[in-house]
This record gives structure tokens, sequence and C-alpha cells, in this order.
């Protein structure tokens, strides 16, 4: 009777290794910030830019060695101590460029010397959701016909989840779009001469626009999604229960006709190891509900109609994956999982919330960011879903589902979820 449990182990410590790995914060993984915006300039045929970059303290931590005493907590001494080498890295990781076409031929795209070289300088720091920010501003002063290249590459090789947000304003258009360092580049503003425009944006596409927004907001929501180890963990707890077989029931046959009694005779409770309908249907109520629930709060949350403050969400997220593999153990008749889903949702959303509203969208984009990032939070929340029932299926129907897979399972995310509980409040 040991024996399933016991080939089941291996499995269930390394979930307890992937999600302890997991970062402590929910929905909020890897950002920086960058604000762009286009000023009056005094000199015809240039234009003059003001950027404010914020990127984390703990992610510059990778790079450069902020946290002196490696204590976990970095004082005003130790980040002022090491602002000449932060400056150094944003200046050879976060430059722009004006492209032309060289005089060689319009076949491809040059950078300008010495054109928009940025010099970063400290500008304080901030505290966001998730932690102290390192702020640096910049000014650079453009020509006005090439095409303006953002190039990023910070952390490149130390995080490849790592996400530049950006938003601002430039030649009266809104500007809202993500680039990550692995892409490289992000094209501001496209030139003022069609051919190119076209050949810049073949490194990236414009990033003003409805559609565009629509597009990386969607590629962003995905991203956070399946970066939120807690978010992922609570899925887990709700479909853990939900034997969700692919097999259909085969059609019994009675070579020498029907028996006395009828086919009815021979009829059996439907094993767990065939589909069912109304796991099935659990299955969708269930996830609808959690849909619907962070749906409303991360609409009301980023049009500012309500608000909701980290310190009590991040630990109610946590504690909503302990309440839910609490009643995967011990059910209670009268608690409806859907409805479970529903009200967690409702806080699951002001998590999703932090990014966008951080992101400080321009109000003339925000709809279309909102709704790209909840499709994309919803893409990989079906995706995370599939995943588990493709890789349930060796599991589904075997007598030992109840006793090592969800009651396991369940006991292992209650550990995990406890002390991302703790993390929190402490």
């Amino acid at each position: 009777m040991m024996r399933p449990l016991q080939s089941f182990l291996p499995v269930i410590g390394l979930l307890a290794l992937a999600l302890a790995w997991g970062p402590a914060l929910a929905h909020k993984g890897s950002d920086a910030y960058l604000d762009v915006q286009q000023l009056e300039s005094a000199t015809p045929g240039t234009g003059d830019f003001k950027l404010l970059l914020a990127v984390a303290i703990r992610d510059l931590d990778l790079v450069v060695p902020i946290d002196a005493n490696a204590d976990a907590r970095v004082t005003w001494g130790e980040a002022r101590a090491a602002t000449p080498q932060v400056l150094a890295l944003l200046n050879a990781t976060a430059q722009l460029d004006a492209l032309s076409a060289p005089a060689q031929g319009p076949s491809t795209v040059a950078a300008v010397p010495g054109e928009c070289r940025l010099d970063w300088q400290a500008d304080g720091l901030e505290r966001r959701s998730d932690g102290v920010y390192f702020r640096a501003a910049a000014r650079a002063r453009c020509p006005a016909g090439p095409a303006l290249l953002l190039n990023y590459v910070l952390l490149k090789d130390q995080d490849s989840t790592h996400r530049l947000l950006v938003a601002g304003r430039i030649k009266g258009n809104d500007l809202l779009s993500t680039v990550s360092p692995q892409q490289g580049s992000l094209v501001l503003r496209p030139a003022a001469d069609a051919a190119t425009s076209a050949m810049a944006g073949a490194q990236s596409a414009s990033p003003s626009g409805r559609w565009p927004a629509l597009r990386d907001y969607f590629s962003l929501g995905m991203h956070h999604l399946l970066q939120g180890y807690d978010h992922l963990a609570f899925l887990l707890a709700l479909v853990l229960p939900l034997q969700l077989s692919l097999r259909r029931q085969p059609h019994r046959t009675f070579p020498f006709g029907t028996p006395a009694g009828g086919v009815a005779a021979f009829a059996t409770a439907p094993s767990a190891a065939y589909a069912n309908r109304a796991t099935w249907l659990a299955l969708l109520r269930t996830v609808t509900a959690f849909t619907l629930g962070h749906s409303i709060t991360l609409m009301l949350a980023t049009f500012g109609l309500t608000q909701a403050s980290p310190a009590w969400v991040e630990p109610v997220i946590a504690m909503s994956i302990v309440v839910t593999a609490l009643l995967n153990l011990r059910p209670v008749p009268w608690i409806r999982m859907d409805v479970l889903a529903l009200l967690f949702g409702l806080v699951h959303g002001f998590g999703f919330a932090g990014l966008l509203l951080e992101a400080a969208a321009p109000d003339g984009l925000l709809p279309w960011a909102l709704s790209g990032f909840n499709l994309g939070v919803e893409a990989g929340q079906l995706a995370a879903v599939l995943g588990w029932v493709m890789v349930s299926q060796a599991l589904v129907g075997r007598p030992w589902y109840h006793r090592v897979v969800v009651r396991g399972g369940s006991l292992v995310l209650i550990v995990l979820a406890s002390w991302w509980f703790w993390q929190r409040v402490s």
C-alpha cells in the first residue's frame, strides 16, 4: 500500500522545491519602469526628451553588490555608496540611438554617432508595492528625422523574466509598450522617411497606438500569470480534487445477446479513470468563477474606482491557498468551491492590478492595456489548467489518487503557502 506514496514522494518534493524558489510576492516579477516625455525644443530640427527610469534594488543587486554586508536589508548608506556603479551599469545597458539610412544605400539603417546619448543621473529612491526602487533621470537632444531606438539589455544574463514597462508621450502620441533584455530594442519614434521607418520597425514595432498596447500587454499578462507562483498554486489547489480524465468510457458488448435483466443489470458506477461530464462542468464553473472575480477587481482598481493595500492583499492571497488546500483535506459540505474561487478571485485581482497601476499607462491607452493584460492572464490561466490536465492523465483513476495526489499535494501547498504568508506579514 505504501508503494504509490513512495514512488510519488520525489514528485511532491520537486513541486515543493520549484514553488519555494518562486518569488515571495504574487504576480510581481522582475519589472522596471521607464517614463519618456518629449519636451518643447528651442532648437529647430531637434527633439528634447526627458526620461525617468526606476529599477528595483533587489534586481540591481544581482549585478552590482548594493547589499554590501549581505544581510538582505539595503540601507541608504549602502545605496549611496553603490550609486556610481549603478549609474555606470545603466549607462551601459539603457541607451537611445537615432537611426538613419547610411550613405551607401537604403537597405540598412545605422546609428548616428554621438546622437541622443544618455547620461543617467541619480534621482533618489522610491517605494513601490514590491519594494524599494532606484530612480535615475536623463535628458537627450535627438535629431527630428531619424527613428528613435531604445536599447535595453539590463539583466540580460541574470534574469530572463525581466521586463521594462515603457510609458509616456512623444510627438503628441501616447506611448505604451514593453521590452525584454532578450529583445534588446524598442522603436520609440518612427523615422520621418518611410524607408528608414520600415527598416527600424523590423527590429521592433512602434509602440504608439491601441493595437500595439493590446498586443504588448497581452504578452505581459500571460508572462505575469505564468510567473505568479502563488497564483498557479491556488489554481492547483482548486483542480487537485478533480480527476479530469480524457478517456471515454468503453461500451460493453454482449456477443451472445443481451443477458437476462437487460444491460442495466450490468451497469456500474462511472469510473474516475474515464471522462465524467459532471467533473468537467465543475472545472468550468470553478475556473469561470475565479476569472470573473479577479477580472472585476482588476478593472475597478485599474480605473481607480477602488483600491487595496498590498500589505493585506498579498498575505490574503497566500492564505487563499491554505484555505483551499485545507478544504481538500477536510471538505465542508456547505462550502461550494466555485463560490470560494469567486471570493478569493476578487483578492487576486488586486494583486494583478498592482502592475498596471505602477506602469502608469496613459489614459488614452489604459482601456486597451487593461483588456490585453486581462486576456493575457486568462490565456496563461488556460495554459496552466490544460498543462495540469495533460500531466495528470497518468494519475487519474488510480486507487491511490486521492491519498497521494490530493492529500499529499494539498499538504505541500499548505506548507508553502504558510511560508509565503509568514514572509509577507513579517
